[in-house]
């Protein structure tokens, strides 16, 4: 046999199917995002660093010992925080856009205009009592009134306290929130003064700027996430526990497959509803030479998809992987078509398409990508039509599959346990958090931390996020996970009852007790809103405030706006929160010392970037046993 020739150094994955396919992409001529990190190398340090910038036509200036100051007289304190508040408008505009479809796509259904219908009428009634509507009235009119409280939410000025966050949050971090004057009102006004303040010499206080950005991530927190996941819910469905399979060799090529590549699940929701009721479709498979249609996860998408095998029906197939997996997932030429929503479909995905029959199409109105000409923008009371249409899109993609280059599906597979949030939790727990309260006062596990977000080249694909997860079960603490972060637990079969091998004893015994994993999945990004509730509930329960817990959270491979939003929200609500790599601050001495110190002392929470994942592990231990002696547990 001839010896491999291809050199897969530059491929980071920490994954064995992504490593082959990465070899085959090399053989077909398909560069990837591994690729064309290793050719921006060495990167911009000043962009690294947070000290650039070019806002006005002076510039672009950069801070160095020779020029201190940019041309305007900005210090580089100023330079990064404004960059940072500018990071975070990014990812409270895109939270908020996705809060908006679910509005809409709320009132649409109490309509009767969707294929979707109430799903949940308890979380329904409970969170529009909470805003003063009259619950005693048809679901229906409850549900549209509810669509236009949120509506309202969204839009109300920045001097209106929203009210979800008067409900929801913790009155411990109200109070701190208050002192600082960083309770938010509406995000859409909210997103208005803070680019507002970040134009050129608005705001040049570092300070002020850094607190906008924490005004933001609180309004990020209770719409974009909590509020989004709770219309999500009503309308989808409630996580719930079930077993599915993830990693690229899920994929069936004897069926027409179809991908779910996203953020937010409404078209895949309707797609499967296709499947499994459209006797006309599945015969047009069969007719194509198909055994079938099968719908397939990635990304978020998929997470929402799992946490919802309860009504995500026949035709679910399971989870393909995370954003770095999306090109390597046309390379095995089994996919037919790639349905786009929201943020994380890289210009990439088009060139490795162009090598095989693969058909991409744009679900949502926001997302064009340079020569992709097919889009479908979500319209609510339109999506069972273009549900059809999409699948049989799908079909006629299928009957050129193979004729540009061979199909060729690596055979890693794990099982995946999915399905957590609060309510299924407490199914498992009886009822009661009870249970989860005991052993960790016991110590039988240590404490909790979230390690969420995206994954990225620069810390290795998945490398340092699998690692920090596991230097964290050894030392009894549990791990929930949530977006990209899940899919790289998943695919190495973390998410499993026979994971907890990876625990300490304490941690196994109790996992084997409860019969779960030692590491949660909580579904999406978006999901990271399951956590703030949980952990609120875990406060309240034992009457403190969540930065007395001993839980932490952790981002060891964030990428993007929504990332950097999230993690001042982590910050906000009192964590400690570890971030990797090094957000792009370093160059402002005064504002990494705000978040790496000083804002502990206003907030109770506060930014770790230790890059050596045992090291972080052991400082999060450190944190989560000093909470621990200062509850007396």
């Amino acid at each position: 046999m001839a010896k491999c020739t291809i050199d897969c150094s530059t491929c980071t994955s920490s994954h064995a199917s992504i490593q082959e396919m990465y070899g085959r992409a090399q053989e077909l001529g398909i560069k990837t995002t591994f690729d064309r990190y290793q050719d921006q190398l060495p990167q911009c340090s000043f962009g690294m660093e947070g000290v650039c910038c070019q806002l006005c036509s002076h510039g672009p200036c950069r801070i160095t010992p020779k020029a201190p100051r940019a041309i305007c007289g900005a210090t580089a304190d100023t330079i990064a925080a404004r960059n940072l508040l500018r990071l975070a408008c990014h990812g409270l505009s895109a939270y908020s856009h996705q809060l908006e479809e679910a509005i809409n796509t709320l009132k649409a259904t109490a309509e009767g205009k969707t294929p979707y219908k109430i799903m949940e009428e308890g979380k329904l009634k409970d969170i529009a009592g909470a805003l003063g509507i009259d619950t005693s009235r048809d679901i229906n009119a409850i549900a549209a009134d509810l669509a236009n409280a949120v509506a309202y939410e969204l839009r109300k000025e920045t001097r209106e306290p929203l009210k979800l966050v008067e409900l929801l949050a913790p009155k411990t971090r109200l109070s701190a929130w208050d002192k600082l004057g960083i309770i938010p009102g509406g995000p859409l006004s909210e997103l208005r003064d803070a680019m507002t303040k970040t134009m050129s010499n608005i705001n040049t206080d570092p300070v002020d700027l850094l607190l906008t950005t924490m005004r933001l991530s609180i309004a990020a927190g209770y719409m974009g996430l909590i509020a989004t996941i709770t219309l999500q819910d009503i309308i989808l469905g409630n996580p719930q526990i079930g077993v599915t399979q993830a990693d690229l060799g899920v994929l069936d090529t004897e069926t027409v497959n179809i991908v779910a590549h996203g953020h937010v699940p409404y078209v895949a929701v309707a797609v499967l509803k296709a499947i499994a009721e459209d006797e006309e479709l599945n015969y047009l498979a069969k007719e194509a030479g198909a055994k079938g249609i099968k719908l397939y996860g990635s990304m978020d998408t998929g997470q929402e998809l799992l946490q919802r095998l309860n009504t995500a029906g026949k035709g679910f197939a399971g989870q393909l992987g995370n954003w770095l997996t999306q090109e390597l997932m046309v390379t095995t030429g089994a996919v037919d078509l790639v349905m786009m929503d929201l943020n994380c479909s890289i210009p990439g995905l088009k060139l490795a398409a162009d090598k095989f029959h693969t058909k991409l199409v744009s679900v949502s109105h926001v997302l064009r990508m340079d020569g992709v000409d097919t889009n479908m923008d979500y319209v609510p009371e339109k999506v069972k039509e273009q549900a059809r249409e999409l699948v049989m899109m799908a079909i006629e993609a299928y009957k050129k599959r193979g004729t540009v280059n061979a199909v060729k599906v690596p055979k890693y597979k794990s099982d995946v346990i999915a399905g957590v949030g609060v309510e299924s939790l407490l199914g498992v727990l009886g009822g009661s958090l009870d249970p989860l309260l005991d052993v960790i006062k016991s110590g039988q596990i240590k404490g909790i931390v979230a390690v969420v977000g995206c994954t990225n080249n620069r810390n290795g694909h998945d490398s340092a996020s699998l690692q920090l997860i596991k230097e964290l079960l050894k030392k009894d603490i549990m791990v929930i996970t949530a977006g990209c972060v899940a899919s790289g637990a998943q695919i190495e079969g973390l998410q499993t009852l026979e994971a907890s091998d990876y625990a300490g004893e304490k941690l196994k015994a109790i996992c084997k007790a409860l019969n779960v994993p030692p590491v949660l999945n909580f579904g999406s990004c978006i999901d990271i809103g399951r956590i703030g509730i949980a952990v609120t509930a875990i406060s309240e329960a034992l009457g403190v405030d969540p930065s007395q817990l001993p839980v932490a959270a952790s981002a060891p491979e964030y990428l993007e706006q929504k990332a950097v939003v999230d993690g001042v929200f982590a910050i906000a609500f009192g964590l400690l929160t570890h971030l990797g790599p090094v957000p792009p601050v370093a160059g402002a001495p005064n504002v990494t010392s705000i978040l790496t110190g000083a804002v502990e002392d206003l907030v109770g929470g506060k930014a770790n970037v230790e890059q050596d994942m045992v090291k972080a592990a052991e400082q999060i231990e450190e944190h989560i046993m000093s909470k621990r002696a200062s509850l007396g547990i």
